[in-house]
């Protein structure tokens, strides 16, 4: 009886620390998993050319009224991140599969009806380098009102990132890689559009880097201060974008831009970014670059500024944004100061 006794209290505490491992698990599971942005109840589709269709409710995205929008003339800024780590479709140059995705219309209808006036000043902020992280993308979708996200083609978190901010509601442009004045900027990454290509190599790199991130309504540019003052380029990339539906903003990352003259003469919806936020990132001249875009405002009554997911960035965005439309400056996305 003792032997039996004993066999049975060992099972007991063998099912006991079992079940004990089992719980702690679970709770350490709770306690460090990996957060994820959350994702709409569609798959992200591919960038598909202009047909019907329907994106999520929530994600849809409205006419956007046409604008004249002003530009200085800043210093060369091509010096931007380029790091992360593709997914394993993007390391092989080639964008997320969404093969069965539903089609989804999400471009900016620049055909659309004006919207009655608005007197009030306009600015749109845009919010470049983001498909890294999913923690500086969950800040970028925090702020209020909306900013505009610039998602990079082919980065680790691209197409998770765009979907997730279309389902706040929130305007996706995309990022594209252009190739700037030194080449090693470039560091091997994929999907840059170069000087050098012939017309076909072109097109195909750049539906690559549109299918790499979906929902988009426009592009600007990553670098670039090469590729923008080449005629040639130009003109194929932004006729390639207005056979797409698409508009271009002029990052402006080179006063020798040829974007803007380019793409007046093939009508293409077009903005030009008036002001980099965090050409350097300390907190205090991020807060001299906030007060220069207050007095653009108040000057050109329609502004664009680009800024990055830096930390001093957001954190003084979160105020400022919030001071802005409580004085009565409309903060709209992007697409609304096309012309």
């Amino acid at each position: 009886m003792g032997a039996e006794k004993r066999r049975r209290s060992r099972r007991g505490a063998g099912w006991y620390r079992v079940a004990l491992a089992l719980v702690l698990g679970a709770a350490a599971g709770f306690l460090i998993r990996q957060r994820s942005l959350p994702l709409p109840p569609l798959a992200p589709p591919r960038w598909i050319a202009r047909q019907p269709g329907r994106a999520p409710v929530q994600a849809q995205l409205q006419p956007r009224a046409r604008a004249q929008v002003g530009g200085g003339a800043p210093p060369d800024a091509d010096a931007a991140s380029n790091g992360g780590a593709p997914d394993a479709d993007a390391a092989n140059g080639r964008p997320p599969s969404t093969a069965d995705a539903p089609p989804v219309e999400a471009r900016a209808r620049f055909d659309a009806a004006p919207a009655a006036v608005d007197s009030r000043p306009r600015v749109a902020i845009v919010i470049d380098d983001l498909g890294d992280s999913l923690e500086a993308a969950r800040a970028v979708l925090d702020l209020e009102p909306a900013v505009t996200l610039a998602v990079i083609p082919f980065r680790r978190y691209s197409t998770r990132v765009a979907a997730a901010a279309i389902e706040r509601g929130r305007e996706v442009i995309l990022h594209l890689p252009l190739e700037p004045e030194r080449a090693a900027e470039m560091g091997g990454a994929p999907g840059f559009l170069r000087t050098g290509m012939s017309s076909d190599g072109l097109e195909r790199q750049l539906d690559a880097d549109l299918a790499a991130v979906p929902y988009i309504v426009g592009v600007n540019g990553h670098m670039g201060s090469r590729f923008t003052q080449d005629p040639v380029a130009m003109e194929r990339l932004l006729g390639a974008l207005h056979a797409r539906g698409l508009f271009y903003l002029d990052s402006f990352t080179t006063p020798a831009s040829v974007a803007s003259v380019t793409a007046a003469r093939l009508g293409v919806p077009f903005a030009q970014r008036a002001l980099f936020l965090d050409h350097d990132p300390r907190p205090g001249a991020v807060a001299r670059a906030l007060a220069e875009l207050d007095a653009l405002v108040r000057a050109r009554r329609s502004v664009i500024a680009i800024g990055h997911p830096h930390p001093t960035t957001l954190a003084a965005l979160a105020p400022w944004l919030a001071h802005a439309a409580a004085a009565g400056t409309h903060v709209v996305p992007a697409s609304a100061l096309v012309r």
